[in-house]
């Protein structure tokens, strides 16, 4: 038999995970895209008989509550907790300790699809395509002929690094690790060691940042010319000192979320893939 999906909370990656299972001829309910939605008798059964409930990431907000960003009246975690049975199979986006803790008290368990690498690298991918439609529009040109730098090689700078790369910009890394100088060259990139980043910042027209602890500090921003943009891709805390980069003159742009904000479809496949793909795993036998 099919299974049947409730989809709840969340933003536009949400609402496409909603259509492509309806798409699929799946069985999906939804709650918490819009202003005047209200938990009802009716859907808090339709919940409550879903096998396989889906919610956002990240899955609360800071207060505690569902992360439905549209919904006027929020949903405490706890409350939905009470609908769900531990015969679900419940999934969300960046669950944190007190989160699964929370769950567990009403013994559920519920999975994070935000740890599965096939899913990070998907979401990686689309945040480094955000990060080049956000510089073409805030430049009004094109990637080519830009002097860029790309502070970190994780997964988003690997992506971000080799699109710039095939789009004709000219691209410097800047790492920490021996071994991703190494790989940034074999990608057609020039290096530069992360403690001697300043050297490679007068000539650009782009930095990204990806490392999520300061990086861009005053001394290392002052070297930067005036014309240049500064995106930080860092989750929170960031790597950049605003503050001392309006003092500068310098244009920054924080660019969290980039995959529901530009590629909200593409996102929520990426979504819904994983789970699918942690359904297909469940039922193999061990």
């Amino acid at each position: 038999m099919e299974q049947t999906f409730f989809v709840a909370g969340g933003d536009a990656r949400q609402q496409a995970i909603v259509k492509l299972l309806k798409k699929r001829g799946c069985d999906v309910g939804a709650f918490g895209f819009a202003p005047e939605d209200r938990l009802t008798p009716a859907l808090a059964a339709q919940i409550g008989a879903a096998d396989v409930v889906l919610l956002p990431l990240p899955a609360a907000d800071g207060g505690g509550c569902l992360n439905a960003p549209s919904m006027e009246k929020k949903l405490p975690m706890e409350m939905l907790w009470s609908l769900l049975h531990p015969r679900q199979k419940l999934f969300g986006g960046m669950l944190s300790e007190a989160l699964l803790r929370s769950a567990a008290e009403y013994n559920l368990l519920p999975i994070d699809y935000f740890k599965r690498e096939e899913f990070v690298l998907r979401n990686a991918y689309i945040t480094a395509e955000g990060a080049l439609e956000l510089t073409m529009r805030e430049l009004h040109q094109t990637v080519r002929g830009l002097q860029c730098a790309v502070l970190g090689y994780g997964r988003i700078g690997k992506f971000l690094a080799r699109l710039l790369c095939a789009m004709g910009a000219r691209v410097t890394v800047a790492a920490r690790k021996g071994k991703d100088l190494v790989q940034a060259q074999l990608d057609g990139c020039a290096a530069c060691p992360l403690d001697r980043v300043e050297e490679c910042l007068p000539p650009c027209d782009v930095v990204y940042n990806t490392i999520p602890h300061l990086v861009l500090d005053r001394a290392r921003l002052a070297c930067l010319p005036e014309r240049c943009l500064c995106m930080d891709l860092a989750s929170k805390p960031g790597g950049v000192d605003f503050g001392a980069a309006e003092a500068l003159g310098i244009k920054t742009l924080w660019a969290l979320g980039l995959p529901g904000k530009m590629a909200p479809e593409s996102a929520g496949a990426a979504i819904l893939d994983t789970v699918l793909q942690i359904l297909a795993e469940q039922e193999v036998p061990a």
